[in-house]
């Protein structure tokens, strides 16, 4: 038996909107730590998203808000069915 699939990427236009719907589905989401969110301006400067919205969804940020580069917003699920194969 292998290890299985350890992650899946899905996109979408509106995170928030995705994150909120998928939630009330039933599926569970990792926690992160408020001090992720209080750190972020520091870590990501010149952004447009909203962090207390951010926070509120439990949604990481990454990346640099560039031109050259962009923000990569992502969430985590728990370990919903274990390994597949």
């Amino acid at each position: 038996k292998g290890e299985g699939i350890q992650h899946i990427a899905l996109g979408t236009s509106d995170i928030y909107d995705s994150v909120d719907i998928i939630r009330e589905r039933g599926i569970p989401f990792q926690d992160t730590p408020d001090t992720y969110y209080e750190m972020l301006p520091e870590r990501i400067k010149g952004h447009d998203e909203s962090i207390p919205e951010l926070e509120k969804r439990r949604i990481l940020m990454d990346g640099a808000p560039t031109e050259c580069q962009g923000l990569l917003l992502q969430i985590f699920t728990q370990n919903v069915i274990g390994p597949i194969f």
